[in-house]
């Protein structure tokens, strides 16, 4: 195929529902690493944490160009996971806002973009932490980890994830941070932010799969806990000193709330959404990051990980998806009805949990439309990247419905394009897409 050749066939041999076909097109031109999360590995501030299912840094120029942001524009990210958004936004000189569900990744996307911290101090406070933490590990080296006067996270089953030695360290190193920095909150955050880049899958006995994580038996790893933590952090100072003055100042705002129940209001109107929704293909998002959530004391229960995946879109931890398992859940706006319903009750005939999970998804999908247009301006446009799913042998065409839902809620969008750029792994129909639509 060309580089931006028309899909009419494509969607023909694959029984689309598309109403679209005009607006489809393939980008074969978008390499894996400005795609994915690949992009960002060796790229300042990105680097900090890795999410896994995140796109590339690449990738926020590609679609803010696709909509010819202009430098007065506000950027928002409704799901804005580790920051990938809000850092090329700033590194653009361009205001942003973000709103994140998932604790863990607000903090990371907020000490991401919040360059304006004193390098001096920083430098001055690693030398501290770095005595201080071989001091105590001195006087802790024959106290067992259960006497160290450090809770242990309350995850289910704690040594399956650390190794005791390893553990002992970490949380060494975490209430010696913690202690060295006192009130100094941008500075606490930065060292925090370090240990959380480093936790997994380097500090922690498991491996990141294409999304999930596996558990690996490291018994016999060498982990040096300081080393990996102390090469992080000169990693994150160097970013810092590298980057352009003029960028330190850019506003960036973090929000920690539910994008489909927006209970604020912004100082200014957003022209530009640039964003990646959780994909209807039962990933979960929660579980990912449940060791950071843990360990840096954000869940205080075993219970709570399944609790927070409930209220995320396309949560499918634990509880999250048990409680689909009986009743129906009822489309909740008449173009879900439309749209959705129909493939619901096409999956409802081998599995009643998976409809609902399907029909709450883009219930969700709906009701973030609807709250976040109180916030955008009347010339908004969006970018959406988003993945199709095929659950139950039913092909979740995502990307369509997306643009068909943004349509069909009567607030004035139009679908400007549907740009397929990459092939999933899991088969040769799922698509990768950005859907674009304008005010």
């Amino acid at each position: 195929m060309t580089r931006h050749q028309q899909l009419s066939l494509f969607d023909q041999m694959n029984n689309s529902t598309d109403e679209h076909p005009d607006k489809i097109t393939y980008n074969d031109s978008l390499h894996v690493t400005m795609a994915t999360f690949k992009g960002g590995i060796n790229a300042p501030f990105h680097n900090w944490f890795r999410l896994t299912p995140s796109f590339g840094p690449q990738l926020v120029h590609v679609m803010l160009d696709e909509m010819e942001a202009d430098q007065r524009g506000i950027v928002l990210d409704p799901f804005a996971g580790a920051g990938t958004t809000l850092i090329e936004a700033k590194l653009r000189g361009l205001e942003s806002y973000g709103f994140e569900i998932n604790p863990v990744l607000y903090f990371v996307s907020k000490t991401s973009t919040n360059w304006n911290v004193n390098i001096s101090i920083i430098e001055q406070l690693f030398l501290k932490i770095q005595d201080r933490f071989f001091e105590e590990k001195a006087i802790k080296k024959d106290v067992d980890i259960r006497n160290i006067g450090i809770p242990i996270p309350p995850i289910h089953n704690v040594l399956r994830w650390w190794r005791e030695d390893v553990l002992k360290d970490l949380l060494i190193l975490r209430n010696v941070i913690d202690l060295v920095c006192h009130e100094a909150h941008p500075e606490r955050d930065f060292f925090r932010l370090g240990l959380m880049g480093v936790l997994v899958p380097d500090l922690t006995n498991v491996t990141l799969g294409r999304l999930q994580l596996h558990f690996i038996d490291r018994t016999n790893d060498e982990i040096n806990v300081w080393q990996t933590y102390a090469s992080k952090v000169k990693r994150m100072i160097s970013d810092i000193k590298s980057v352009d003055p003029k960028r330190i100042g850019i506003p960036t705002t973090v929000f920690n709330i539910d994008s489909t129940q927006v209970k604020i209001s912004l100082p200014k109107e957003v022209d530009y959404v640039i964003t990646s929704p959780p994909y209807p293909n039962r990933y979960s998002y929660v579980w990912n990051t449940r060791p950071h959530l843990y360990f840096f004391g954000y869940l205080k229960d075993s219970r709570e990980a399944s609790e927070l995946d409930k209220k995320t879109i396309g949560g499918t931890w634990g509880t999250a998806t048990s409680c689909l398992k009986d009743g129906k859940v009822e489309p909740l706006y008449p173009i879900i009805q439309e749209k959705i319903e129909p493939i619901a009750e096409k999956i409802r005939a081998s599995d009643n949990l998976m409809a609902n999970y399907v029909m709450k998804y883009f219930n969700a999908i709906a009701k973030h439309i609807v709250e976040q247009d109180k916030l955008l301006s009347k010339r908004a446009r969006c970018a959406y990247v988003i993945g199709c799913s095929r659950i139950k042998g039913v092909y979740i065409e995502s990307d369509v419905l997306l643009g068909e839902i943004f349509e069909g809620l009567g607030l004035g969008y139009r679908v400007h394009k549907i740009e397929r750029f990459r092939k999933r792994h899991s088969g040769k129909d799922l698509y990768e897409s950005i859907v674009y639509v304008y005010k």
